[in-house]
């Protein structure tokens, strides 16, 4: 999935900034990152915790060697934050008990964390299909 989508020529993560010449999918690249991350709950509730550590791992150490040089400090940040909130939200789940009040609130802060970023993702993927 990763090569497929590094080959892509149809986004708008720019190489060097100047030419739209070389282009990556990050958006559709993220958008799987981000998928994974919403079936936490069910996976976790099935016992497949270690497999999707193991692989998220493996899957974004592929992606930061395949995008690192064609990403700017902005977009960097940007992609580093996103990654932050999810490891925390799972720090969270994993080391802080939740209310009694509220005994499902884990899995709806990664619901509603999900669900913005898919709203996200359905607007701008429908603005490059109509835009190109």
């Amino acid at each position: 999935t990763v090569v497929l989508l590094y080959n892509d020529k149809r986004t708008n993560v720019q190489t060097d900034g100047k030419s739209n010449a070389q282009t990556v999918s990050l958006p559709a690249v993220w958008f799987t990152v981000i998928a994974t991350f919403s079936m936490w709950p069910l996976l976790l509730k099935d016992g497949l915790s270690v497999m999707y550590v193991a692989g998220m791992g493996l899957y974004l150490t592929i992606v930061y060697i395949l995008f690192k040089k064609h990403l700017s400090n902005k977009l960097c940040c940007y992609l580093y934050y996103q990654c932050l909130a999810v490891v925390v939200l799972h720090l969270l789940e994993v080391f802080v008990k939740p209310p009694e009040r509220y005994p499902h609130i884990y899995p709806t802060l990664n619901s509603l964390y999900s669900a913005g970023h898919f709203a996200l993702f359905f607007c701008y993927f429908n603005y490059r299909q109509i835009a190109d």
